[in-house]
């Protein structure tokens, strides 16, 4: 089998490429939200939004004269995921979200809030047709920027969006795409080099330098 062969029969295997037109959000907020926890048109009018990352933080770690390694002390979520939505003609969207960061920090005195009084989820599918073929779920979200509005007599026909960036504290993937509700995640072994900072006490039976 020749290498177009083999590369038209794994996109058959996969279903095709993702698209990254094909895809669909769930945010949750907090039950308390006076709003509701979910709004199905807030979903619908995101036009745009950032799968978020995954960093690998790390430290050099080098004995005697030997070529050094790069070694993994931690990891991180860094960075907030970016979204936008059209605007309705009510404004509902953009309320929804104002209220939602209302619960952050009180609008009469000022104070902040407490973290688990105005945290929610976040899921993000990549679609095939009507299928949802991955996704992640995000956990302690909170829209952290809601950005300005520019209005101009020159843009007629323009329909308004609305940034939004939300801060939260990690991710996993989901396993069943269907409910949405496993999460999957891996048991690995314990790091086998000693780090500082890594908790780990020991190295495994017979590893070398």
């Amino acid at each position: 089998m020749g290498a177009i062969d083999k590369f038209i029969s794994s996109l058959n295997r996969s279903s095709g490429m993702a698209r990254t037109n094909k895809y669909e959000v769930q945010i949750f907020a907090p039950s308390t939200h006076p709003g509701g926890p979910e709004r199905a048109n807030v979903n619908l009018h995101c036009n745009a939004i950032s799968m978020p990352g995954h960093d690998l933080k790390q430290i050099t770690q080098q004995f005697g004269s030997e070529p050094a390694r790069e070694m993994v002390t931690h990891h991180s979520f860094a960075g907030n995921i970016a979204a936008t939505f059209y605007i309705d003609a009510g404004h509902e969207t953009k309320s929804w979200f104002d209220k939602w960061q209302e619960m952050t920090v009180n609008p009469i005195t000022h104070k902040a809030q407490y973290y688990d009084q105005y945290i929610g989820e976040m899921n993000i599918y990549q679609l095939s047709g009507n299928n949802r073929t991955y996704g992640v779920r995000c956990e302690e979200v909170y829209p952290a920027t809601v950005s300005p509005i520019e209005y101009t007599y020159e843009s007629a026909d323009t329909i308004a969006v609305l940034s939004v960036e939300f801060a939260y504290r990690k991710w996993r993937e989901v396993d069943d795409t269907t409910s949405g509700t496993t999460i999957k995640r891996t048991r690995l072994p314990d790091s086998v080099e000693k780090l500082a900072g890594n908790g780990v006490q020991q190295r495994r039976t017979g590893y070398q330098k």
